[in-house]
């Protein structure tokens, strides 16, 4: 579909400013050194000065309004083409240098020929003409940040809900920024590639089912390049006001619909939100990287500022995974839903969640080669509960790359064979990736901690946590039985459903089980028992490690068995 017309190329008809004693005094304040970006500076009078010198164009597009805005030449040079030249004498008082962001008064970016959009426009003047339509930000603004191959870039993103009018949503939304009154950057241009069919890119950091993203950054729409007008200059930092305009399709002819503003804070780290600040309870500590991490996902909301940051550290390979985080809230009962996301797709390869108790925690994800290899992978949480006041979340080797790996257990390099024939709730799943996890990596530390936060009864409360996961192991194997127990067998599922029923590993020991070929063979493929000891087992009863977890995922009890 061609969206644009030959309107870009036409004369759009000069005519002398009826408010000529305002030009000329416009221009006499920039001679003076009046600094023109100025509030109180002439930069404040253009906006009215350029209505008075343009004539717009022609209503188009079903009654969408006029188009691009044309600004006198003379009052649309920048603020650095107006500075002396180097070698020119600087007046004491005067400004050494002039400002170097200045927007492009009533320019309008090509993409954005068919609408009333320019650089400069008062704010009031952004309205929504999309019939029937409305557009909402949602939750915290958050910086992506790329630094595969040892270059830099970032860009921003917020989560947006839209109620549909007539028409269809069928293009990415932008964000509009804004300050002092008057639009400071028009956003990217989301039609260079239209597609309709396109599935619209959920928010990184999100709201809900049925949030899509706004994104934009660095660099302004509104400072063009001479040469070929591409945007190469970043904002300033400072405070914005920022909205999120969407642009649905109907009968064939773009509109938009704007947002409220949010205010934004942009500083050399990326975009904040400002907010209240939560208490940091329980207290989490944002780690630095770790080798070979893909990806990582830090929030911190204890400040004024809320900082929310997804950076791309390396491409997917061969190399087995695991997702780790820690997340607190003043609910220590709240989740967060972790997904891995082919940013070139949208495709979900892998989903987890940890519990936001402040304890650290995770899941293996295995290799993600099968996902293409050398693919960027994006770490989305789709929600974050409002009590949540620190988190952060790691794609990393499932197996700690160089450096002190810490102590040595039966469990490292422990592959685990999930099993897919049965399903477990979210909650169950959790707790099981976390003591997969954590006897994997010979965790005592927060192995320990896991059971202390679950209350769990391990060895019929004759031993407490410490001793029980103590290294080296008392029980030679411990570890690695625990941990295949769990991940790589089949548990018996209660015949209530209900949140508090409990899932007990393995199988055999109820009596629905106790005489399955299936469930001892599988105990023999995990490790857990030898052949021999299946054998055995089988005459006077199993023998071996159990675990008990709830369907709200209650880590209950462990034990070696006997």
């Amino acid at each position: 579909m061609n969206r644009h017309d030959d309107a870009r190329d036409q004369d759009h008809g000069w005519v002398d400013p009826v408010g000529t004693g305002l030009l000329a005094q416009t221009l006499g304040a920039m001679a003076d050194g009046v600094d023109p970006a100025s509030p109180s500076g002439p930069a404040a009078a253009i906006p009215a000065m350029s209505k008075r010198v343009r004539l717009r164009r022609g209503a188009k597009l079903g009654g969408l309004g006029g188009g691009a805005l044309a600004v006198a030449a003379v009052v649309a040079l920048g603020a650095t083409q107006l500075a002396p030249p180097d070698d020119a004498e600087v007046l004491p008082g005067s400004p050494t240098s002039a400002p170097a962001f200045q927007v492009r008064e009533g320019y309008q970016p090509p993409w954005l020929d068919w609408s009333d959009l320019t650089c400069g426009m008062p704010v009031a003047d952004l309205e929504t003409t999309a019939q029937g339509w409305s557009v909402a930000a949602a939750g915290d603004v958050y910086t992506v940040t790329e630094e595969q191959g040892g270059e830099r870039s970032q860009y921003w993103g917020a989560a947006a809900r839209f109620a549909e009018g007539k028409g269809a949503l069928d293009v990415r939304p932008v964000l509009v920024w804004s300050q002092a009154g008057v639009v400071v950057d028009l956003g990217r241009d989301v039609f260079d590639q239209w597609d309709a069919d396109e599935v619209l890119p959920e928010p990184l950091l999100g709201a809900g089912p049925g949030a899509v993203a706004a994104l934009d950054g660095p660099t302004t729409s509104c400072v063009p390049s001479p040469s070929d007008g591409e945007s190469q200059t970043p904002l300033p930092e400072g405070d914005y006001e920022v909205r999120v305009v969407g642009f649905p399709r109907i009968d064939g002819r773009w509109a938009t619909t704007v947002s409220d503003p949010i205010q934004i804070h942009l500083g050399a780290d990326g975009v904040h939100s400002p907010g209240e600040p939560r208490a940091a309870e329980p207290a989490v500590e944002l780690p630095g990287p770790v080798e070979g991490q893909i990806s990582r996902f830090e929030l911190d909301r204890t400040t004024d500022l809320v900082t929310a940051e997804m950076t791309q550290r390396d491409y997917s390979s061969d190399t087995p995974m695991r997702v780790m985080g820690t997340c607190a809230s003043s609910d220590p009962e709240d989740m967060l839903p972790i997904e891995l996301v082919l940013p070139s797709t949208g495709e979900v390869i892998a989903a987890t969640q940890i519990t936001c108790d402040g304890f650290e925690a995770g899941s293996a994800v295995g290799a993600l080669s099968d996902y293409r290899s050398g693919e960027t992978i994006d770490i989305r949480l789709p929600e974050v509960a409002d009590g949540v006041s620190r988190l952060w979340v790691s794609l990393e080797p499932e197996t700690p790359v160089g450096g002190d790996t810490g102590p040595e257990c039966s469990a490292s390099g422990f592959e685990p064979e999930y099993g897919t024939d049965f399903e477990l709730t979210q909650s169950t799943s959790a707790t099981v990736g976390n003591i997969t996890v954590l006897a994997q990596v010979c965790n005592v530390d927060a192995l320990v901690a896991l059971a202390r936060q679950h209350g769990t009864e391990v060895m019929s409360g004759t031993e407490a946590p410490e001793q029980t996961f103590a290294l080296p192991e008392s029980d030679p194997g411990r570890y690695r039985e625990l941990a295949a127990l769990v991940s790589s067998t089949t548990p018996a599922f209660p015949d209530d459903g209900g949140p508090d029923a409990t899932l007990v590993w393995p199988r055999v020991v109820t009596e629905e089980f106790r005489s399955s070929d299936d469930a001892w063979a599988e105990l023999v493929a995990a490790g857990v028992l030898t052949e021999e000891e299946s054998q055995n087992q089988r005459a006077s009863g199993y023998r071996g490690p159990r675990v008990g977890i709830t369907m709200s995922g209650d880590w209950l009890f462990y034990t070696t068995g006997g």
